[in-house]
């Protein structure tokens, strides 16, 4: 069988870059994906943002999650990271990081803050939320500030979460301030007011080259 190459190198510099993690902080990851045919076609939401982010001037990020938990592998001796996301079609889910990356096109960063993260409080907050289904409503109008839309959601009551609603609450739960980002409601925050939250070090975790 022929090796991909790209992906044993993406395999390696992830692995690299996840082992001078540290274990024990938060981790944010951001993903700005590539304006093209291909990830409009699988994400029609993506649309959505990207005009959204360019109207308001925000940086380019249309999905956000948190690394979960560090997995040891005792084969390989090493640790493998594991996301907790929202999936507009499987709602909230945990996967595998790499498992994430290797079909994405765009550029992944990652956002370290400097606190330890209550992972007793992580665990309970992940059993509570997996498999809320995502609600496409709230998170096609969490970026528009109409009064009358606010109005109508509130008497339609839509009920799930999406991306940037789960890392709020995420953060919420850990004690982390968020109240300076749409006033700390997370049904009003998108993924790039997280983004420019300003939490901690932001650096390209991967950028996808053709």
């Amino acid at each position: 069988m022929k090796k991909n190459n790209k992906l044993i190198s993406l395999r390696t510099d992830l692995q690299n870059k996840i082992d001078k993690l540290d274990r024990n902080k938060i981790h944010i990851l951001y993903f700005s994906y590539d304006f093209s045919f291909y990830n409009i076609y699988h994400s029609p939401l993506l649309l959505t943002t990207k005009i959204l982010n360019f109207l308001k001037g925000d940086a380019s990020i249309d999905h956000v999650c948190h690394i979960s938990r560090f997995t040891y592998d005792r084969s390989k001796k090493r640790y493998i990271a594991k996301i907790f996301e929202a999936n507009t079609k499987r709602g909230m889910e945990e996967n595998f990081l790499y498992d994430r990356l290797k079909n994405f096109k765009g550029v992944c960063y990652i956002e370290t803050i400097d606190q330890y993260v209550d992972k007793q409080l992580a665990k309970n907050f992940e059993k509570k939320f997996f498999a809320v289904k995502y609600s496409k409503v709230l998170a096609a109008f969490s970026g528009i500030d109409f009064s009358f839309l606010d109005k109508i959601l509130k008497r339609k009551k839509p009920k799930g979460g999406f991306c940037s609603w789960l890392v709020s609450i995420f953060l919420i739960n850990q004690n982390i301030d968020i109240k300076h980002i749409e006033n700390g409601d997370p049904k009003e925050i998108v993924p790039a007011d997280l983004f420019n939250g300003n939490f901690g070090n932001i650096e390209i975790l991967y950028e996808y080259k053709k």
